[in-house]
């Protein structure tokens, strides 16, 4: 397996472990603020990753712009330092973020796919990252930024009665 087979991997692998845990959330959950706080809700979780997913990939390892992919509409309720609000009407239509979500990572496999190896080891974007310098580590910190976020919605479950996976 490759470099660039394995970060594939590990970007299917946790959006397939997300997945899992919305399955059998209903969708007049997904605004639902748990009462302990400290995680927001589901359709806030979602949109995060994605346009988490755009900054950290197509942005820092292509250097194309947030708005080539979707409208700057999902910036602010999504990026970080927002705050999730239960009012839905804060937010684009729930579809229109569930598609957001799909459309993201399917977007992101293809622009890894086409990357050559060589380039993994290349800067990933101008500003520096704690966690990475190169894109290869910008990747996988996509890849780790959501499985921190499925623990952030496996908590949500717990607090809509849901059962935990695991």
């Amino acid at each position: 397996m490759t470099t660039l087979e394995f970060l594939i991997d590990r970007l299917m692998t946790a959006r397939k472990w997300t997945n899992s845990l919305l399955v059998d959330i209903e969708e007049s959950q997904w605004f639902t603020m748990p009462p302990t706080g400290g995680t927001g809700h589901i359709a806030w979780q979602i949109g995060h990753l994605a346009a988490s997913q755009l900054v950290l990939i197509p942005n820092r390892c292509f250097n194309r712009p947030f708005t080539e992919f979707v409208t700057d509409e999902f910036r602010a309720p999504f990026m970080r330092g927002s705050t999730p609000h239960a009012d839905p009407s804060e937010y684009p239509p729930l579809a229109e973020i569930k598609n957001f979500f799909e459309r993201t990572q399917q977007t992101c496999i293809e622009l890894v796919r086409s990357m050559p190896e060589t380039e993994l080891t290349e800067p990933a974007g101008s500003d520096p990252h704690p966690l990475f310098s190169n894109k290869a580590g910008a990747i996988s910190v996509a890849a780790l930024h959501e499985t921190f976020h499925a623990g952030q919605i496996a908590m949500i479950r717990r607090s809509l009665g849901k059962n935990p996976l695991r």
